[in-house]
């Protein structure tokens, strides 16, 4: 217990606001994941398709590359949006 009698409040990182520069960090490995999610989605497609023939995954894939890549494009706006100037 501290002096006051309270126990200490855990910070909250994702209460900060999208210019602080702890949720830029953030963001930044957000869209870093993201990317790769994406690329590796595809790739998997990929192999799916041409590879296994198996094209019920490779569509399943697809459309788990486009969710990856809209979350992607919606951290890389927030982070761009948010940058100070």
């Amino acid at each position: 217990m501290t002096e006051e009698g309270k126990t200490p409040q855990a910070r909250n990182p994702a209460g900060d606001p999208d210019h602080a520069p702890e949720k830029q960090s953030e963001l930044k490995l957000n869209v870093g994941i993201g990317v790769i999610g994406t690329i590796l989605s595809i790739g998997v497609a990929l192999i799916f398709f041409f590879l296994e023939h198996s094209v019920v995954l490779g569509i399943v894939f697809v459309v788990v590359a486009l969710v990856a890549g809209a979350i992607t494009l919606r951290a890389f706006q927030r982070k761009r949006s948010a940058r100070p100037s």
